[in-house]
């Protein structure tokens, strides 16, 4: 029976007999067990997904200096992580003279293309080639390659196979496997999903291997052709208003993007150059359709793409 006293408050204060302490005691160090064997499981999580987000710091001297400095306030963390984040400190860090400063943008240099990938849209901003008649010779066979996640982007900002899953999209090559078929390695590199866009069925399998198939055949005439290619998102009208909408996909978000470009840099064996430039929607198009219709100018799909086409003028 337990004992009720009252401590000079109007409210009544149970006094716990010994039997009924231990029965309290008990449960609360059951209690307590179980919460210290779920907290168990999770500190590594946790430390696990700090560590993931911080990268590997011990490879750059500056950013190294400055987790120094700042360790007294974060405490000991082990900054060993898998060698797919080592992209982050080789390529970008390095470069920056604040080591604490976001990375905004990717850049991956590959043998047969390189790429400058958009972690918000989870898709290229661009991917640039240099083609020659030689280099797009070859009989290598794509049936044997499948598309892959690209390890060179963190896991959390990156495109996945199940993201295209059951979308009704294809998975379109900006760099086409077809201008790589000189070689195994350089094939293989073209199915990184940071190589690839969502794109329409039909566009993908005809107009856009249309506009692919035309340059490779500028190599006939050509010493060499630099050729940029990439999505935009393009706004539309609606009533007296104009929005920027498109669609995404997959639990990753990923951006299927309203329009595609392709800016074509021809150098003759004088070292002469032009420009040829093309913007198309990413819808059915007639493969009858010219592609003059879709012929438009490198001055506006830099300010469409928000990027700079050329290091150096190139006339147009």
């Amino acid at each position: 029976m337990p004992i009720v006293e009252y401590d000079g408050t109007f409210m009544p204060k149970q006094k716990t007999t010994p039997s009924s302490f231990s029965k309290t005691t008990c449960w609360a160090a059951f209690l307590a067990g179980i919460t210290i064997g779920v907290l168990s499981q999770r500190i590594p999580e946790s430390k696990s997904f700090t560590d993931d987000l911080i990268r590997d710091a011990s490879k750059n001297e500056l950013v190294r200096e400055w987790f120094s400095k700042i360790q007294p306030y974060v405490g000991n963390f082990s900054f060993s992580i898998p060698s797919d984040h080592n992209i982050v400190y080789n390529d970008y860090l390095e470069e920056q003279p604040h080591p604490a400063q976001p990375i905004s943008s990717f850049i991956i240099h590959r043998q047969g293309y390189s790429v400058g990938y958009d972690a918000r849209m989870r898709n290229p901003s661009w991917v640039y080639e240099h083609l020659t008649a030689d280099s797009i010779k070859g009989d290598v066979d794509r049936s044997q390659y499948t598309f892959k996640e690209d390890e060179k982007i963190p896991q959390h900002l990156r495109a996945t196979i199940a993201s295209y899953k059951g979308q009704g999209l294809d998975q379109g090559h900006m760099a086409p496997a077809a201008d790589h078929r000189s070689d195994p390695e350089l094939m293989n590199d073209t199915f990184y999903l940071t190589n690839v866009c969502p794109q329409c069925p039909q566009f993908n399998r005809e107009y856009w291997l249309k506009l692919e198939k035309h340059v490779r055949d500028l190599t006939k005439d050509y010493k060499n052709i630099y050729v940029i290619t990439g999505p935009l998102y393009l706004p539309h009208q609606e009533g007296k208003r104009r929005f920027v909408k498109y669609q995404v996909i997959g639990q990753d978000n990923v951006a299927v993007p309203s329009h595609f470009f392709k800016v074509i840099t021809l150098e003759d064996r004088h070292g002469n150059r032009e420009v040829q430039a093309y913007v198309m929607p990413n819808t059915v198009i007639p493969v009858t359709t010219p592609l003059e219709k879709f012929r438009t100018t490198a001055d506006k799909v830099e300010k469409a793409a928000g990027i700079i086409l050329f290091n150096q003028p190139v006339s147009d």
